[in-house]
C-alpha cells in the first residue's frame, strides 16, 4: 500500500500562509486607522509583525515540504521509500513509536513509523535518538500522512508478522499481531463482573436526609415563618450539605457501578460513577495484568495495549517505551478478584493475554 504526505502538509501549510496573510492585512488596516503614534509604543506592532513572519515562514516551510519527493510503500517486499529500499529480512523490527501519552486534556499525538535495522544494514539518513539510546530510524510522522493511521497499522500488521512491535518486547514476545482470536469460539457469553454494595440505600438515605434538613429553610423563606427555633437551624447545615453531596455521589455509583466485561466482542471497564472505556478485540494488541508502569502501585491492575489509530479518551492512556499502555481496573476491587476474571481473559483475550507485570 502507498501512503503520501502531500495533500495534508500542502492544506497544512496553505492554512498557515492564509492566516499569516489575513493577519498582515488586519494589521495594516489597524496602523492606517490609528498609526504607530496612536499606540502606547512600537512594542505591539513589532510582535504582530514578528508572529506574521514567523506563521508565513512555517507555511512557506510546509508547502515546500509538501512538494519534496516523498515515498513510503508497505508491502510483500518491505519498506520502500523514496531513497532507500529496505526488504523485511533488512529489518530488525519496526513500531509506531508514540512520544507522549497526551495529558488529561487531550488525547496522545499520533505516533513515529519507526524501524530498527539487521546488522549491516543502513540507511541514508540521521538516527533518532528522541527515546533511547538504540540505533532506530524514524521514518514519518504518522500525522502528516494523507491516510488513516489505521490502514498503516493493518498493513504493518499483515506484512510484518512478528517485526511489527504492537507492544513493547518486554510485556510480550514478538509475535504477528492477533487478527482473528480465540473470543469467538468461546463456548460461553460475555462474563460481566460487576460490583454490587450499598450505593442505591445510601443515596435514597442521603435523599432524605437532604430534604429534611433542607425543608425548615425552604418554609421559612417561603411562608416568612420560623417552624424551628432559630437556634437549630445552624446544627442542619451539615445535614442538608452532606445530604446534597452524597446523592449525586451515591446515586452515580448505584446507576454506574464498577465493573468489568469481558466478551466475543471485546474487553471494557468501568470505574464506580464514572464513564468506561471499551475496546473491541481488533483493537487490541496484548492484554497484561500486573502492577503499573506510571505508578508505585504494586496491585493488580488489567492492561489493555491498543494498536496505534485506536481512539482512546484523554487523559486515560501513559507511555511505556514508545507503546501506549490504558490501566483499565484493579482486579483486586472487582467481584472474585484477580482469580474469577482470569479465566475469562485467558479464555477470550487468547495469545493476547499474559500476566507478567508491566514494564
Amino acid at each position: 500500500m502507498e501512503f503520501t504526505i502531500g495533500r495534508r502538509v500542502g492544506r497544512r501549510g496553505a492554512g498557515l500562509l492564509c492566516a499569516a496573510g489575513a493577519g498582515a492585512a488586519a494589521l495594516v488596516a489597524w496602523l492606517v486607522l490609528h498609526g504607530v503614534g496612536g499606540t502606547d509604543g512600537a512594542a505591539g506592532p513589532v510582535i504582530a509583525v514578528a508572529a506574521i513572519v514567523l506563521v508565513g515562514w512555517r507555511g512557506v516551510w510546509e508547502v515546500r515540504r509538501a512538494r519534496r519527493p516523498f515515498r513510503l510503500r508497505v508491502d510483500g517486499f518491505g519498506i520502500t521509500l523514496h531513497d532507500a529500499e529496505l526488504s523485511w529480512g533488512q529489518i530488525d523490527r519496526v513500531a509506531l513509536r508514540y512520544r507522549s501519552a497526551g495529558d488529561d486534556e487531550s488525547a496522545p499525538p499520533k505516533p513515529h513509523l519507526t524501524v530498527w535495522l539487521a546488522p549491516g544494514v543502513t540507511l541514508p539518513r540521521r538516527p533518532d535518538r528522541t527515546l533511547g539510546t538504540d540505533t532506530r530510524y524514524a521514518l514519518v510522522d504518522t500525522d502528516d500522512l494523507d491516510q488513516d493511521l489505521g490502514d498503516l497499522t493493518a498493513v504493518l500488521a499483515a506484512y510484518g508478522g512478528d517485526r511489527f512491535e504492537a507492544v513493547p518486547r518486554a510485556v510480550r514476545p514478538p509475535m504477528p499481531v492477533t487478527v482473528a482470536g480465540p473470543e469467538g469460539r468461546v463456548p460461553y457469553g460475555e462474563r460481566v463482573f460487576r460490583e454490587t454494595g450499598p450505593a442505591g440505600p445510601l443515596a435514597l438515605l442521603c435523599a432524605v436526609v437532604a430534604v429534611a434538613a433542607t425543608a425548615p429553610f425552604v418554609a421559612a423563606l417561603a411562608a416568612q415563618t420560623v417552624v424551628l427555633p432559630v437556634m437549630a437551624f445552624p446544627a442542619l447545615v451539615a445535614p442538608a450539605a452532606l445530604g446534597w453531596y452524597g446523592l449525586p455521589y451515591f446515586y452515580g455509583r448505584w446507576r454506574r457501578p464498577r465493573q468489568l466485561a469481558v466478551g466475543p466482542h471485546g474487553i471494557g471497564a468501568r470505574e464506580a460513577g464514572k464513564t468506561g472505556i471499551d475496546f473491541a478485540w481488533a483493537d487490541v494488541a496484548a492484554v497484561t495484568v500486573g502492577s503499573r508502569a506510571d505508578s508505585a502501585d504494586k496491585r493488580p491492575w488489567l492492561v489493555v495495549w491498543p494498536l496505534p489509530g485506536t481512539h482512546l479518551p484523554a487523559g486515560s492512556a501513559h507511555l511505556a517505551d514508545g507503546h501506549l499502555a490504558c490501566p483499565l481496573i484493579r482486579l483486586d476491587r472487582i467481584p472474585g478478584g484477580p482469580d474469577a476474571a482470569l479465566p475469562a481473559l485467558h479464555a477470550f483475550a487468547g495469545e493476547r493475554f499474559t500476566a507478567a507485570p508491566t514494564p
